[in-house]
Formats: structure tokens, sequence, C-alpha cells
């Protein structure tokens, strides 16, 4: 462990090496850069791992902590720069290496441009470097830097192809929407240190727990701004719209943006400030109204997608909701076996769809393929794998049990409406993604050329494809004093095991219904007014773009046009011009004119004797 603070600085050293030489380097060296720095990651967190298991500290509480230097000192108030690892954050540590390595795998199979290969992987250490910054530090304040990295991680890797206004743009976009929120996590950071007078986490925790009371005021504001902080990180509605933005980089980006990095800083700060969400549960209420709307948003939108890209970014965004779920119930546990299951789906799927638009050229229109079962066998399996790990298939899938779990959870807690969405919710992804799988694999062939792909792009989905199954279902996690756990009563749940069991089936006939075989009854209902009405409103996203440019955007490039004069240079112009003028008299005088030299010594004396006479 005494290596630990390697898995940032080698990373961050990757980064700048290849931002500065990316250019002159060949492809297969910048490649070779990029997986060896990620494999010294993942060696770090393998030794990692084997030293906290074999510990001999009771309960698995080994605490490892390592002061680097001391940032800065003001008075009394010190801030160290100082690496924690305990089980919470190994988890993490192991997650990010783990999903990472195979990213980067995946991408060097799939990449072609050396641009894109070297900015690639440049900004990809950058977004690593900055995560593990997140995770492993133990003060609040050097955990802003990471934060602050992420931010700017996104911004390179989405702004990739920034010669293309769209992409220019969207980055734009993504940067002013995460600062936004950060502002809340700035402002969070700010009232803690006042309140408590420290920014070390495990002091923030005792200290909150010993002087602050459950439900007081100061603690609703304290953890409402950290979740407004984390919410842009994690993608939750309604600032959403960053994860839709990220469709316009490359697609291993995509999965290192939608899975395993930048949603897991989000969902870390509330796992490791639990014990302060805890004592307010009104917060806790505000996270089920959010996650309720997140699913609804993101599921019915996806339904009705025909860019691939898009579909999968909002069947991913839906599955985030859960996670939010599983914290509203004060469920940690089951909030961590959601997340791993989580970022392992959103991989494979992006994995999958990124394969079927190399093989087509490019194509990401579903509507525009079709037939490609006997082309494509193996990639219809995966999609077939991915759709039921999604749909949580009864007793085979990882997904039945945590999302079950999640969703029973809330019954338990009267939370009758937030249970209903989320069972709404896995019977729209269920149809997402059969649709996708139907209209793509499925009815008359529509194109006949087909690209190359390498072989060895399906070796990291056959790997995680593993991970799916029930096998792995509330896999043991080194986390017991770390966050607090709770044991499920699962009396009485047989009854809603089968109600799932029946959604899952009824998604199957309903997609096959309407997207497999569609007679004339069901042509004609999506032919109704009502019907066209709410598919182009969600087509469009619920208007969220247009609300957001006509009540933000808009009004802010109207100050922008008017503070682009420049309001406090007209002053100075028209002081400058007011010298200038005064000085171009002045100047005249001095022209060597004699007679005007007498004349105005002439009238001098005169007006200073006027002043002696009558004064």
């Amino acid at each position: 462990m005494n290596l630990l603070y390697l898995t940032i600085i080698i990373p961050l050293l990757s980064f700048l090496a290849l931002v500065s030489l990316g250019r002159q380097i060949r492809s297969i060296n910048i490649t070779i850069i990029g997986i060896s720095t990620m494999l010294i990651v993942v060696l770090i967190s393998t030794f990692s791992c084997i030293d906290f298991i074999t510990n001999s500290v009771p309960d698995m509480s080994l605490i490892y902590s390592k002061t680097l230097w001391n940032w800065f000192s003001i008075g009394d108030f010190n801030v160290p720069i100082t690496l924690t690892l305990d089980g919470l954050s190994l988890i993490f540590l192991v997650l990010i290496a783990f999903i990472g390595i195979l990213v980067y795998f995946f991408a060097a199979f799939y990449l072609t441009s050396q641009k894109d290969i070297y900015t690639f992987y440049a900004y990809s250490n950058l977004l690593i470097a900055s995560m593990l910054t997140i995770i492993l530090v133990d003060n609040l304040l050097v955990m802003l830097i990471g934060w602050e990295g992420v931010s700017l991680s996104i911004y390179l890797l989405i702004g990739i192809y920034h010669k293309q206004m769209r992409n220019s743009y969207s980055a734009v976009k993504t940067f002013f929407m995460m600062h936004l929120t950060d502002l809340f996590f700035i402002i969070a950071i700010f009232l803690i240190f006042q309140t408590l007078e420290t920014l070390n986490i495990q002091d923030i925790l005792s200290t909150a727990h010993d002087n602050l009371a459950v439900d007081s005021d100061i603690i609703f504001w304290i953890t409402l701004l950290l979740f407004l902080g984390a919410i842009s990180k994690s993608a939750l509605f309604p600032m959403q719209s960053w994860f839709n933005e990220s469709t316009l980089a490359s697609m291993p980006a995509v999965a290192l943006m939608q899975s395993s990095t930048v949603i897991l800083a989000g969902v870390y700060l509330i796992l490791r400030l639990s014990n302060l969400f805890m004592m307010s549960s009104d917060v806790l209420y505000i996270m089920t109204i959010i996650s309720s709307l997140s699913i609804i948003f993101s599921s019915t939108i996806a339904l009705v997608q025909y860019d691939i890209k898009r579909i999968v970014t909002f069947i991913n965004l839906a599955q985030i909701s859960y996670i939010f779920f599983a914290f509203s119930t004060q469920n940690w546990t089951l909030s961590l076996n959601c997340l791993i299951n989580y970022a392992i789906t959103s991989v494979l799927l992006i994995f999958a769809s990124a394969i079927l638009i190399q093989k087509c050229h490019g194509e990401r229109d579903i509507s525009k393929l079709g037939g490609l079962t006997k082309e494509f066998p193996l990639l219809l399996v995966i999609f077939l794998f991915i759709m039921l790990s999604v749909s949580a298939l009864p007793w085979i899938s990882a997904a039945f049990y945590i999302k079950g779990d999640i969703i029973w959870s809330l019954i338990l807690q009267n939370s009758l409406v937030s249970g209903t969405i989320g069972l709404l919710g896995i019977l729209f992804a269920s149809l997402s993604i059969w649709r996708l799988i139907l209209k793509v694999f499925y009815h008359k062939l529509k194109i006949h050329d087909f690209a190359k792909t390498n072989l060895m792009s399906y070796l990291p989905i056959l790997i995680l494809l593993i991970f799916t199954t029930a096998l792995f279902t509330h896999f043991p996690l080194p986390i017991k004093g770390i966050i607090s756990t709770s044991e499920l009563d699962h009396q009485g749940n047989l009854s809603f095991l089968f109600l799932l069991t029946g959604i899952v089936v009824l998604s199957f006939i309903i997609a096959y219904t309407l997207y497999a075989h569609p007679n004339s009854e069901v042509k004609e209902v999506f032919n109704t007014p009502l019907v066209k009405s709410f598919i182009r409103f969600c087509t469009a996203n619920w208007r969220f773009d247009y609300l957001i440019n006509l009540l933000l955007v808009k009004h802010y490039m109207m100050l922008a046009n008017k503070l682009k004069k420049d309001p406090l240079g007209i002053w100075d112009n028209w002081i400058m011009t007011s010298i200038k003028k005064t000085s171009s008299h002045v100047v005249g005088l001095e022209n060597g004119h004699l007679r005007w030299y007498i004349v105005s010594i002439v009238m001098g004396c005169i007006f200073i004797l006027m002043l002696l006479i009558f004064i």
C-alpha cells in the first residue's frame, strides 16, 4: 500500500507526456503507453487487495493512511495531502481499475485515427487520476481538486472533435453544467467548516454525530448542498444533459464517462458521507423524488429514440436512478451492489453497440438496419445477454435480485409510488432493449456491406458477461464498520418476486406485439394524434433543452452581448479621448509661434492684476 500514490501520479504523468508529445509518437506506442499506465494501476490495486484481505485486523476494518505533504496552513488550520484506503475506497479503486483496463484494451482495437488514440488515452488518464484523487483523499478540500479534474476531463473528452461546432458547443455546455453544481459542493464545504471546524471526513462524521441534531436545519442544508453537488456528476434529473452530450465522444470515451468513472464520483461522495445523510430524512425523501423523475424521463425517451448511442445512453441513465433509490431507503450495501451491476451492464451495452455501429460503417439509425441475425450471430447473443440483465430476468440475472430488493425496500417504507415507478422503469428498459434488438436483428436485411472488426474487441465483452449472472449477487463487500449495513426483511416478498417476473414476461409479450409483428390495430394506435404527440414530445427530450434555452441560455447570451461592448471600457475610452483632445489643444499652443506665447503671458498678467485689484 506504500505505492498507492502512484495510482494518481502515473496516470497524471502519462497525461502530461501524451498531451505534450502525443502528435510525435506512433499510434502503437501511444497505445502501449496508455495500456501500460492502466496496467500499473491494476497491479497496485491488486496488491492493495491482497494486503487488505490478509490483514489481521478484526471485522475487516483496516484503514491505511499515509500523509504525503502539507498543502498549506493558515493559523491552526492545516490541509494535509493524505491518502486513505479502507474497504469502501478499495471497492471503488478495484472497480475503476478493472473497468478502466477493459475500456483501454477495447479502445486499442476500436480506435483507428492517431489523433483519436492519443487524445483518448491522454484525457482518459487525466480522468482516472482525478477519480482516484476523489476516492483516496480524506479531506473535502483536497477532494475538490479531483472533483474539478473530473469536470475538466469530461470537457476534453466530449470536445475531442472540437472542430465541429456541435461538439464544441456540447463540451462548453457540459463544462458549464458541471460547474453549476460544483458551486453547491463548494458552498457545502464552507458550511461544514463553519459548523464543524474541520474538513477531514472522519472528523466530520464523528463531530456531526456528537454535536448536531437529527433533522436539524443545518444538517438539512449541508446534506442538500452535497446532494446537489453530486447530482450533476451522477447525471440525475434535471442535470442529465451532459450525459446525452457525451455521445458525441468516441465510444471508448463514452464507456469511460458513463460507466466507471464520472458516475462513481457523485455516488462515492454520498456513500462516504452516508452517516451524515442518514441524519436528514428530508434530503433522502428528495432523493426519492429526483430518482423517480429520472427514471420516468429517461425511460420514456429511450423508448422512442432511433439513434443507437442515444438509446443506450438513456437506458443507462434510467439504471443510475436505482442506486439513488437504494440511498433513499438507507440500504447502502444494496446501493453498492447496484452500482457494480450498473457499471458492468452499461459498459457491456456500450461495447456491443460500438461493434455494431463499426460493422455497419457508422450507421446508428436502427430504422435503417435490420435482419442482421445471420451476419452477426455472436453480437445477437451478446445483446440478448445484456437484455436479460437490463430487464432483470428472474432468478438468472443479478439485476433481478438487486433491483427487486431495492423496489421491495421502497415498498416496505410505504413508498408505493416510487416502487411502482421502479417497476415501470424495468418494464420500459426491457422494452427499449427489445426494440433495439428486434429492429436491428429481425425483419428484412437492409444493408449488405459490412466492415470488419478485430475479434479481440469481443474479449472485454465476454469477460464482463460472466459478472451479469446471479452468481455474483450480493458479493461480500468489506464495508463493515465503514458504512451502515442492514438486513432486508424478505418475509412476504415471494408474491412481489412473482409480480416482478410477470412484468418481465409482460415486456417480452409487448415487445413482440409492437416491434416484431405489429398488426393493423397496433399501427392504428401509433398513428393516433395523442400517441403521435407523445412520441414527438419524448423525441424532443420533453422539450427540456428548449426550456433550458428559454430560461437560462437566452438571458445569458443577452447579458453576454451587452458585456461584450465592455461598459467599463466605454468609460476608459471617454477619459482617454478627453485627455487626447486636451493634449492636442495644449500641443497646439506649443507651435513655436512667438505671438501666442506673448499673448498668453499678457493675458495671464491681466488675469493676475484683476485678481489683485478686486479680491
